[in-house]
């Protein structure tokens, strides 16, 4: 809990007048100021930024022929191109196919520009997402008219094999959504197949199978097999070293996921955190969420109870609670497998209390209205593993969270101590900022943008900013150190109400294991830099500095890890001394399910 800016804890408030105006820290480094956002959601920390776009298990196509008319013995065949007809177009505009042989109309052409043609027809249709084969059937050009087939893929049936458990009427409702297309589109497909595999706890996988001439079938109809996998728990720990030497270098997080437990396609998510000395820090989080309908809306809350006591110099005893309540419902506008935009809107209702002595001396209580748009994006090339890149590994990514919050007069939030702090003369417990506004308005965002220009070597970027025209509280500050951006400085190092932060990163060598029980490494160097100010506060930006390097292993499929070595660069507001260099550590692994399938 190091803090550049200190809290409000007397209850004399000429003190905290002369604390606050001054910008300086009531007892230098070691603050009894209340925990930042990212110590207490531990759980949430970039989690914007894993949203990565996927690849679909999409296996089959509808067969092309060659083409007899580029042959050799056809090479003197000349005729004068003056229509084209293309029969079996089912929801496409044949207009949509004169690029195909506009430039060859009223022209003397070779006959095998036919298949040219032909090709280019088949390139237009699959760019527009449908599974679709061009021929030219047998015929006579007599007056410059050529006809083409087009054999569309039509899902006539479909078929489910594995159990999808109690998330089973949901998944029906994705494929009700792709059987019911008059052809099969892979761009409509993309959404449906997406969020069927978005149901917690399912991997869904589609195989489309041409229907044979024995069935029945008829040209172009494909039965669509849905494979599933489910998996009802997902369990998994972490242990880090990021905290602060007051609060508890080592902590470890341990997380249980419950999958389709109402089969609304829920989650529910239990965990705890702590410190390695349990009496500093403990933090516990359960949140659920589910779907509604068949286009991916979904409604969700979380719950967060936190107990911090750090051990501080000359033993001053401060304790303090944080509470964290939020509910919320998301809706995925674009969904496919090169580009998502997510869009969420919710509340946060927070409570954040600090005992001096045993005595209560702050609180703050937060009604905070929030809307935020999540985005990720990937070269599409990479989804198919153009020039050896993978979804997972694109040659060029982007993925970030843009989102504005407003703090409103609702559910008991605190009143703020006004103009001239009028409202806390006489009172014994304050807010942890004298001039802090409960209904600030906050807009903040972040980023990461991935270059590889090879499939070995990434070039990386995580920028992040905040800005508030107004005061904040702690809980909505933006904070530098370990657990945000300045790796090498305690947790809350610098605190503001704007500020900016950006993590450059070079990294090779790829973290997919080459087999299921092999070890992936990924050495990288890092530089980060973060800058916060305050209002109402004198004196210019505060700013943190650090670089160095480390080694990320992904220990087949059951665990990760990521050793750093990191210097800090600038000294620390207030601090007498630079801080020495760090060694921090992530380790994570999953226990339930031991392997993946």
């Amino acid at each position: 809990m190091t803090r550049s800016r200190t809290t409000l804890n007397t209850t004399a408030l000429t003190a905290a007048l002369s604390i606050f105006m001054s910008g300086m820290p009531a007892w230098g480094q070691s603050s009894v100021a209340a925990p930042t956002r990212e110590e207490i959601q531990r759980g949430a920390v970039d989690e914007a930024l894993k949203g990565q776009a996927q690849p679909l298990g999409l296996d089959g196509a509808v067969e092309r022929s060659a083409c007899p008319l580029a042959g050799p013995e056809f090479a003197d065949v000349r005729f004068t191109l003056k229509a084209v007809d293309f029969t079996g177009l089912i929801s496409v505009d044949p207009v949509s196919l004169s690029e195909s042989y506009a430039g060859y109309i009223g022209q003397d052409v070779p006959v095998s520009v036919v298949c040219d043609i032909r090709d280019r027809a088949a390139t237009i249709l699959r760019s527009n997402g449908y599974l679709a084969a061009v021929q030219v059937p047998p015929q006579t050009i007599d007056d410059g008219s050529v006809r083409f087939d087009v054999l569309m893929a039509r899902m006539t049936a479909v078929q489910v094999r594995g159990n999808a458990g109690p998330s089973e009427a949901l998944l029906q409702k994705y494929i009700e959504k792709l059987a019911a297309q008059p052809v099969f589109n892979i761009d409509t497909a993309d959404r449906y197949l997406l969020l069927a595999r978005d149901i917690p706890g399912l991997d869904v996988r589609l195989s489309l199978r041409p229907v044979s001439a024995e069935s029945g079938g008829q040209p172009g109809e494909v039965v669509g097999e849905f494979n599933v996998i489910r998996t009802p728990v997902y369990a998994d720990i972490n242990i880090q070293n990021f905290g602060s030497k007051a609060v508890g270098r080592f902590g470890g997080l341990a997380r249980v996921r419950f999958n389709g437990l109402t089969g609304l396609g829920d989650e529910t998510v239990i965990s705890g955190y702590s410190t390695a000395d349990f009496k500093e820090q403990q933090v516990l989080q359960l949140g659920h969420e589910f779907t509604v309908g068949g286009e991916g809306l979904k409604f969700g809350g979380n719950f967060t109870y936190a107990w911090t006591k750090p051990e501080l110099a000359g033993g001053l005893d401060v304790e303090s609670q944080t509470l964290v309540a939020s509910a919320y419902a998301s809706f995925p506008f674009v969904r496919k497998q090169s580009r998502n935009i997510f869009g969420t809107i919710g509340l946060d209702y927070i409570d954040q209390r600090t005992d001096l002595l045993g005595v209560r001396t702050n609180e703050d209580r937060l009604s905070v209205a929030f809307a935020r748009l999540d985005f990720n994006q990937i070269d599409p090339d990479s989804i198919s593993g153009h020039g050896g890149y993978s979804a997972y590994e694109p040659r060029w990514g982007i993925g970030g969270s843009l989102e504005i919050r407003q703090g409103l007069d609702i559910l008991g939030a605190s009143e703020g101590c006004g103009p001239a702090f009028v409202n806390c003369i006489g009172q014994t417990v304050l807010p942890t900022r004298a001039d802090g506004d409960p209904t600030a308005f906050v807009i903040r965002g972040q980023a990461k943008i991935d270059f590889r220009p090879t499939p070995l070597l990434a070039l990386t970027l995580k920028p992040r900013l905040q800005y508030s025209p107004d005061a904040l509280f702690s809980y909505e500050e933006i904070s530098g150190g370990n657990y945000t951006t300045g790796r090498g400085y305690d947790p809350g190092t610098i605190i503001g109400d704007s500020g900016y932060g950006l993590q450059t990163e070079v990294s090779y060598g790829s973290l997919i294991p080459e087999t299921p029980e092999s070890i992936a490494l990924q050495p990288y160097m890092f530089f980060d830099l973060m800058s916060v100010w305050n209002r109402n506060v004198p004196g210019g930006p505060q700013k943190l500095y650090s670089a160095g390097g480390g080694l990320r292993m992904t220990i087949g499929q059951q665990a990760s890890l990521d050793l750093t070595g990191v210097v800090p660069l600038k000294r620390a507001p207030f601090a007498t001394r630079r801080q020495d260099a760090r060694a921090l550590l992530t380790l994570t692994v999953q226990l339930a399910p031991w392997k993946r399938r």
